[in-house]
C-alpha cells in the first residue's frame, strides 16, 4: 500500500476501474450476457446490494479515474497534506518527536512479536510519508485513489440554546485508513519459503516487501495455473539473477503464443506445457507456456467461485436472511477482520455448512487477531484473543484443537526462531484455535 504510486499503475488503476465499472453497469442493468466473457461477472455476485448501494459501488469506480470527464480532471487532492494532518491529529503534542515514537512501536512490538523481517527504514518511510513498498529510485507524482474514502458528517454553524451544534450535511473525501500498523502483515511477514528470511550478521537478507513481492506472485501462478509455484532460491549457476526473479518473469511474460522467450531453468517451476516436450537445456519454452484459466481442469474450480458482496449495513441481517438459500446451506468459509470481531453474533453461526455426513467438511471461521496491532499491549491482546475464542463459541463453532508441532523439513539450522521470523516458529506449542505450520495470528474454528 503506497499513498502515492507511479504515473504507470495510476492508469492501470484507471483502466482496471473503467472495466469494474463496465461489468457492474451490465449486470446491474441486466444485461450480463454482454460481459460473460469477463470473469470478474462470473465470480462476483451482485445481486444482495441495495440500489444506494449498487449507486455507492460505482461511484466509487468512477473516483478511481483521474478524470471526471472529456478533457475535465478531478480535483487533486493532496495526500501529503491529509497524511500530515493524520499524524498530527495522533501524535498531538509529541509530533515533534514522531520518529523516536515509531522507533518504539518497531522495537517494542513488532521486533518483539517476531516480524523483525519488517526493514526498520521501510516501516519509518511509511509511517511518516505512506510510502511502504518503494520501487527502486522512483519518484510517486500521483496519488492512489484507491485508498481515499467520503465521510459523512455536519458543520458546527451555531449552538443552540441547548448548547447542541447545529449546521449543514456535508461529505469529506480523505484517507482515513490504518496509520500506525503498516501494510505489510498481510504478505510480508510468512512465506512457504524458509529461504526468504535468512540471517546473515544478525540481519535479514530478504526484507518484507521482497517477500510480499514472492507470496503475490505465488499467488498469482496459483489461481492462473492451478499448481503450486514452487522456486529454487539462490542463484544459477553462471547467471547473474536469482531464480525467483526468473520466475516472475515467467509470469508477466505468459501471454501469447506467438511471442518467443529463452528457456526456463529446470527446476524453477512448476510448468503446463502444449505438448510436454522439454528444451535442450531441460526446461519447457516459454513458448508453450499456457495459461489455464479458462480452459482445463482447474477452470472447473474458478466456475464454482462465488464472492458474495454485501452493503455496509446490518450485517448479520444480510446474512441470516438471503446467504443460506442462496448458498445451499450457507458458507464453506467465514473470515472476519480483526475490526470487525465483535459482530460475532450467535446469528452467525447458523450461515455455516453443516457437516452433511462422511467426507463432507463442515464450515470453517477464521478470524483475524492484533498480534501484530501496535496500539495495543500484549496484555490487550491475550485479551482480545479470549474475547474472539467466547464470541466464536457463542455462535456455535469450536476451535481447531492444539497440538505441538512437528518441526519443519525446511528446517536446516540451530539458530533461534526470532532470527528467522514467523514463518520459522515451528517448535513452540500451538494454542487452540491456531493452524499448526501456517501462522499463529489468525484463529480457526469448525462449526460443532
Amino acid at each position: 500500500m503506497n499513498a502515492r504510486v507511479r504515473v504507470s499503475t495510476a492508469e492501470y488503476i484507471e483502466r482496471i476501474a473503467e472495466r469494474l465499472q463496465r461489468v457492474a453497469c451490465a449486470v446491474f442493468a441486466g444485461e450480463i450476457s454482454t460481459v460473460l466473457d469477463d470473469p470478474i461477472s462470473q465470480v462476483f455476485d451482485l445481486s444482495l446490494l441495495k440500489f444506494r448501494e449498487r449507486d455507492d459501488l460505482l461511484d466509487v469506480f468512477r473516483s478511481w479515474s483521474r478524470r471526471a470527464g472529456p478533457g475535465k480532471r478531478h480535483d487533486e487532492f493532496d495526500m501529503e497534506r491529509a497524511w500530515e494532518r493524520r499524524c498530527r491529529r495522533f501524535y498531538g503534542e509529541r509530533y515533534d518527536h514522531r520518529k523516536n515514537i515509531v522507533d518504539w512501536d518497531y522495537n517494542t512490538r513488532l521486533v518483539q512479536e517476531g516480524a523483525s523481517v519488517i526493514h526498520f527504514r521501510h516501516f519509518v518511510q511509511w509511517r511518516l510519508t505512506g510510502i511502504g513498498f518503494p520501487v527502486r529510485e522512483s519518484t510517486y507524482p500521483e496519488i492512489n485513489r484507491t485508498l481515499l474514502t467520503r465521510s459523512c458528517g455536519v458543520t458546527k454553524e451555531y449552538v443552540d440554546i441547548n448548547m447542541l451544534d447545529h449546521g449543514c450535511s456535508v461529505q469529506s473525501e480523505g484517507y482515513w485508513g490504518d496509520l500506525l500498523s503498516g501494510p505489510y502483515f498481510t504478505f510480508g511477514i510468512e512465506a512457504e519459503e524458509p529461504e526468504l528470511f535468512r540471517v546473515s550478521n544478525r540481519q535479514h537478507v530478504k526484507n518484507a516487501v521482497e517477500v510480499s513481492e514472492y507470496n503475490l506472485a505465488a499467488c498469482v501462478f496459483e489461481m492462473r495455473t492451478g499448481v503450486p509455484w514452487k522456486v529454487v532460491m539462490g542463484r544459477q549457476p553462471g547467471t547473474g539473477q536469482d531464480d525467483a526473479m526468473y520466475d516472475a518473469d515467467i509470469i508477466n511474460a505468459w501471454g501469447s503464443e506467438d511471442e518467443s522467450f529463452p528457456p526456463v531453468p529446470p527446476g524453477c517451476c512448476s510448468q503446463a506445457t502444449e505438448n510436454g516436450e522439454n528444451d535442450e537445456n531441460g526446461g519447457a519454452p516459454r513458448k508453450q507456456l499456457l495459461w489455464r484459466d479458462r480452459s482445463g481442469s482447474y477452470a472447473e474450480y474458478w466456475k464454482r467461485l462465488r464472492v458474495i458482496l454485501t452493503g455496509p449495513g446490518d450485517l448479520e441481517k444480510v446474512l441470516t436472511s438471503r446467504a443460506i438459500k442462496l448458498n445451499n446451506g450457507g458458507f464453506d468459509c467465514i473470515t472476519v477482520g480483526a475490526w470487525h470481531a465483535l459482530k460475532l453474533l450467535p446469528k452467525l453461526g447458523t450461515t455455516a455448512r453443516r457437516r452433511k455426513g462422511p467426507g463432507t467438511a463442515p464450515g470453517i471461521l477464521i478470524v483475524e487477531g492484533a498480534k501484530y496491532l501496535v496500539f495495543m499491549d500484549k496484555k490487550t491482546v491475550a485479551n482480545f484473543t479470549t474475547k474472539i475464542g467466547e464470541l466464536a463459541t457463542r455462535a456455535g463453532f469450536r476451535p481447531v484443537p492444539a497440538k505441538v508441532p512437528v518441526k519443519d523439513a525446511n528446517w536446516t539450522t540451530t539458530k533461534p526462531q526470532k532470527d528467522f521470523g514467523t514463518s520459522a516458529e515451528t517448535s513452540t506449542p500451538v494454542e487452540p484455535g491456531i493452524l499448526c505450520g501456517v501462522d499463529d495470528v489468525h484463529r480457526v474454528f469448525v462449526v460443532t
